[in-house]
């Protein structure tokens, strides 16, 4: 993988979460996925590209390693 398409994966990614963050509903069922593949699903569903890499490279920002990947990008 080129780092083009790192970062444009990173960059989608941030977006969904963005637009996750403002969604009600989408934070709901982003919240009851049982797993990264269905995430990545749910992503693609709006037309963001991503793959399991750039959730990584995301949830090793987080500190708090005890929640879920996703599950990181919300304070509740």
């Amino acid at each position: 993988m080129t780092s083009d398409s790192i970062s444009t994966q990173d960059t989608n990614l941030e977006n969904f979460i963005s637009l996750v963050r403002s969604d009600k509903q989408l934070k709901d069922e982003i919240k009851s996925a049982l797993n990264q593949d269905q995430v990545i699903s749910i992503a693609a569903s709006r037309g963001y590209e991503i793959d399991s890499s750039a959730i990584l490279r995301k949830w090793s920002k987080h500190t708090d390693f005890d929640k879920d990947t996703w599950m990181g990008w919300f304070d509740d």
